[in-house]
């Protein structure tokens, strides 16, 4: 496939994968609603803290290295080994399992009787999460040939339908049997792992039945997604190339798993917090991270998959394709400026709404409690923005050498989250975790950038550059920043509803001033919404005298605005009316643009 090719495979695949996060997350956020006003937030540590890091743990030691290894393979290394390679992460799993079972059982301190009044329900809930790691490893053959395959829909529909079979589960036990909520969680969790894996099977099998879809594939029957050896090999062999990769990020998903969940273990192996403390801080923190699973993890996912396949990470960056390099930066340069922006406007809103938010979530009771955690999880949200798409473009391009280098750093980074996040979770609370975490990612980050600015400085390429705004959009954040936290003084106390309307006045003025930065996001969301209209038939009907009046109009209005500069756009027609004063009011009209056209 082309880099063309690719690039709208992996906006496709963000976009579709945004969709299904949005919807799950709004299925998600009712729940934990429906949990905590149910069962507390102590037994809601237990379910969602405890038992999902065990879950969350054993998939990223077992499938994240050799996933993003597969994911890399180029076509000519579509082949058994491969699938070979794949299925040696799912055997993995066994001395994973047995290493975390027993710390999970033994090591750590089991849930008090007041919190859990059957023990053994807690044993049965690891036995039944590391199940459901079982059953998603067994699919991870198709998966890896489906994302190679760009079937984006394909994984948004299972993956949707194995979340929402897990969330129907567990409000369904928090309804009817709260006693049993640790058991019934786990068990939702096994049913959906369960139609997880057997989907990914019957698309496949439907597909090699398919003659035609079946000529397109890597593979032609079902035999080749298992485990396999040639005549004359004594053992299943792997593809040594990917292999290698494998090898490089299998120490830095072990890294990674520190500095993403790092927080979780200091809590549960070091007596820093209890488990209602625990509680109140995954939703508070699942609350203020919502953008980030919302959008950042989906875009990062999507932009791994365009720069492995279009980077070739041991070839120097001036020996490649000049077009690959170029659509690369050009790509990279886009994704830092866009998520730059919705960062800033995330942290400016998110101060003064984040006790409003509270409220109307769990209570005064939370609110009190929670705002300034939320507002130092606003903060962190610009952190994980960057560095999402800085670490997707790292981790492709890095060549070995400079993988196990970057593990190394790794374990810098490691080594200094924990401590300081031990140190502030003394000093400040359970908000310490936060800023140890936005540190954390600053030093990410830096090194990211100091990757990607050596190795573009040899060309003429500043991917970087996408970082820098311009004075009126700091200026219009800043502003919105201070006129709702006015609001939230003053106006809150007297009409919730107002200062809500405050906020969204301001986020359109933000919205109108980013209108140039934001170009290439409103002109398709414009042509879709004029695509929309024009099916429920809001369109003009063709008139000629009255395209000439309209014509004589935009001319006018391009006359008042001649002192005014703008940069020249393309010309774009809209059958719909409105939306083509919309799109007038934001760019404006040049005259030969209408002439042209």
């Amino acid at each position: 496939m082309t880099p063309k090719n690719w690039k709208s495979g992996a906006l496709q695949s963000a976009a579709y994968d945004t969709i299904l996060q949005v919807c799950l997350r709004v299925v998600s956020f009712v729940l934990n609603a429906v949990v905590v006003r149910n069962i507390g937030p102590a037994t809601l540590a237990v379910c969602s803290v405890r038992l999902l890091l065990l879950y969350s743990t054993a998939l990223l030691l077992t499938r994240e290295a050799f996933r993003r290894a597969a994911l890399s393979a180029k076509e000519h290394q579509l082949n058994y080994q491969l699938v070979n390679l794949i299925w040696a992460g799912a055997a993995s799993l066994v001395p994973v399992s047995c290493l975390l079972s027993y710390v999970w059982c033994n090591v750590m301190s089991p849930p008090p009787l007041d919190v859990l009044s059957l023990p053994h329900h807690y044993t049965w809930g690891v036995v039944l999460m590391l199940l459901c790691c079982a059953l998603e490893l067994l699919a991870e053959v198709p998966f890896v040939l489906a994302e190679l395959q760009l079937w984006t829909k394909t994984r948004v529909v299972i993956e949707g339908a194995m979340q929402l079979m897990r969330s129907a589960g567990i409000v369904c036990v928090v309804m009817l049997a709260p006693d049993y909520t640790v058991l019934g969680y786990c068990t939702a969790h096994l049913l959906g792992s369960c139609i997880y894996c057997a989907s990914y099977y019957v698309v496949f099998w439907r597909a090699f039945a398919d003659k035609t879809s079946a000529k397109v594939l890597p593979f032609q029957s079902m035999r080749q997604l298992l485990p396999s050896r040639q005549h004359g090999e004594r053992y299943p062999r792997v593809e040594k190339a990917t292999l290698k990769v494998a090898r490089g990020f299998l120490l830095q998903c072990w890294l990674k798993e520190l500095l993403t969940e790092g927080e979780w273990f200091l809590m549960n192996f070091l007596p820093l917090v209890s488990l209602t403390q625990q509680g109140t801080y995954q939703v508070v923190s699942n609350l203020g991270a919502l953008g980030a699973r919302l959008v950042f993890r989906s875009i990062e996912t999507a932009a791994y998959k365009f720069f492995a396949q279009t980077l070739y990470r041991d070839t120097p960056l001036h020996l490649q394709d000049k077009e690959r390099v170029k659509e690369t930066a050009e790509f990279l340069e886009s994704l830092l400026r866009h998520l730059w922006i919705l960062g800033l406007v995330l942290l400016c809103f998110g101060y003064s709404y984040s006790n409003t938010l509270l409220q109307v979530y769990g209570g005064e009771a939370l609110s009190s409690s929670g705002t300034g955690l939320m507002r130092a999880q606003c903060l962190l949200l610009v952190f994980l923005a960057l560095n999402g798409v800085t670490e997707a473009y790292t981790f492709a391009a890095l060549d070995h050498t400079q993988l196990h280098w970057h593990s190394s750093l790794l374990v810098v980074f490691s080594v200094t989250y924990l401590a300081v996040a031990a140190v502030l979770t003394q000093l400040l609370g359970v908000v310490g975790f936060v800023w140890a975490n936005c540190l954390n990612m600053s030093l990410r980050i830096a090194h990211g950038w100091w990757f990607i600015e050596r190795q573009y400085r040899p060309s003429r390429h500043r991917p970087l550059a996408g970082l820098l705004l311009p004075r009126s959009a700091y200026t219009a954040c800043i502003t919105a920043w201070v006129v709702t936290a006015l609001s939230e003084v003053y106006v809150s106390n007297i009409n919730v509803i107002l200062h809500l309307g405050v906020g969204a006045v301001m986020l359109l003025f933000v919205l109108v001033v980013l209108r140039e930065e934001l170009r290439s996001v409103y002109t398709p969301a414009l042509l879709t919404l004029d695509r929309l209209f024009t099916r429920l038939g809001l369109q003009a009907p063709p008139s000629p005298d009255g395209d000439k009046r309209q014509k004589e109009s935009l001319l006018e209005r391009a006359d008042e605005h001649k002192d005014i500069h703008r940069p020249s756009v393309d010309p774009i027609r809209f059958n719909s009316p409105y939306v083509s004063v919309i799109y007038q009011i934001l760019y404006g009209i040049d005259k030969k643009d209408i002439k042209g056209s």
